[in-house]
């Protein structure tokens, strides 16, 4: 009697663990879905905002480029270029799957199909869209900026963001004083125009990459919610 009394009590405790589990499994998986929300929401709005810098991209080289003499053009290269200064950073929301690696928590998904899912996404975002920003993306941008350095007024870029910031619009350029570049230099102009180049072949490689790991949020999402029937 006495060992069907401890023997009911251990599976009454496993049994108890088994539900806590299953609860904990599926308030796991509430948080993945807005994770992955998140992410198909702001990986959206970069791509937006990469395309719209190559659109700045090609519009400047197509007025820079054999221009003979900048000062009759100079409002539109600005108006152009200021937007190159800008950088879009990827932010990967990936507060549920670090708790789910670093709490040993990833047991508790018993769904094979979602934690290889899960694990194939993280795999896919950290490769291919973080780590190409970070070593890829970023790099062409610092030669841009760098570069542009020596040709641009940059107190034309601070006025615009200031201007912007206090606004809440795009405002427009306000031109510095004469003379309004500080280098017009064919060769250099040549250089800045093969960089500008490549980091708008980076940028739209890395455009399709991002497409691709939203494709991925998405077809996550759609696997957790009918593994744990979940809206």
């Amino acid at each position: 009697m006495l060992f069907l009394a401890v023997f009911c009590g251990f599976l009454t405790e496993n049994f108890r663990e088994h539900i806590v589990e299953n609860q904990r499994e599926k308030v796991l998986m509430k948080s993945m879905l807005k994770d992955l929300h998140a992410d198909t929401v702001f990986f959206s709005q970069m791509i937006k905002g990469i395309s719209e810098y190559n659109t700045h991209i090609d519009s400047l080289i197509a007025i820079i480029n054999n221009n003979p003499d900048w000062n009759n053009s100079v409002k539109e290269i600005y108006q152009e270029q200021v937007w190159i200064n800008l950088y879009f950073k990827a932010v990967y929301s990936d507060r549920t799957i670090m708790q789910l690696k670093n709490s040993g928590n990833f047991r508790l998904i018993r769904n094979t199909s979602v934690s290889d899912a899960i694990i194939q996404y993280d795999g896919y975002v950290r490769n291919f869209v973080i780590s190409m920003q970070d070593e890829g993306l970023l790099e062409q941008w610092k030669k841009i900026d760098n570069y542009s350095a020596e040709i641009f007024k940059s107190s034309v870029f601070r006025a615009w963001m200031e201007t912007w910031m206090k606004s809440g619009s795009v405002p427009p350029i306000q031109l510095p004083t004469a003379p309004y570049f500080l280098s017009t230099d064919k060769k250099q102009i040549d250089n800045y125009i093969n960089l500008l180049d490549k980091y708008a072949v980076f940028n739209s490689w890395f455009i399709q990459n991002v497409q691709s790991a939203i494709k991925q949020a998405k077809d996550l999402e759609l696997l957790i919610k009918k593994e744990y029937h979940l809206k």
